[in-house]
């Protein structure tokens, strides 16, 4: 892991301890493109100082650059997800961003399960593109994925995290 990353996770972790010590702070309301007015690929201070951002914008500048790029808002508002956004615009836009990087879910329930007991197993879907979904898809967090959280992940979110297969098994449901 390099440096910068793993500085980033530290400051963006002290930062969600400080948000929820500080019940006054407002959510962030926004989300990264509606605060980038001038689509410049970062928020300035400028940009930020009449908005809700502005009292997170040091905890999401971890680079002490005195800009927020897409990457910096992304890592916080994953970190953060819940306690600091208001809609579910700006959690999404975070979600999606996270998810943009993982292979499309391909395949149909029936056959990521490999041995047929109804669940994907976490060893049945690290043998597969599932691998990265998997703790998005396991809404219990029981450590396997039934049909109803597969069926619910792709409906909700469909080609942003399925096609194939998967896409038509929802169809037919």
């Amino acid at each position: 892991m390099n440096k910068l990353t793993l500085a980033s996770t530290i400051l963006a972790a002290l930062s969600l301890s400080a948000c929820s010590a500080n019940p006054s702070i407002d959510n962030i309301d926004s989300d990264f493109g509606s605060l980038d007015n001038d689509s410049d690929g970062y928020i300035s201070k400028v940009e930020a100082d009449d908005d809700s951002i502005w009292q997170h914008f040091s905890n999401i500048d971890t680079n002490m650059d005195e800009q927020i790029s897409q990457t910096e808002f992304n890592a916080y508002m994953q970190l953060n997800t819940g306690k600091v956004a208001d809609g579910s615009d700006v959690t999404d836009s975070a979600f999606k961003a996270g998810i943009a990087k993982f292979e499309p879910i391909e395949n149909s329930f029936k056959s990521l399960d490999n041995d047929n007991n109804g669940y994907i197993s976490v060893k049945e879907a690290n043998d597969d593109d599932i691998s990265k979904h998997f703790g998005y898809i396991d809404s219990n967090k029981d450590k396997r994925i039934s049909r109803d959280e597969f069926v619910n992940y792709i409906q909700t979110h469909g080609k942003d995290v399925a096609e194939d297969e998967a896409l038509e098994m929802i169809k037919k449901s």
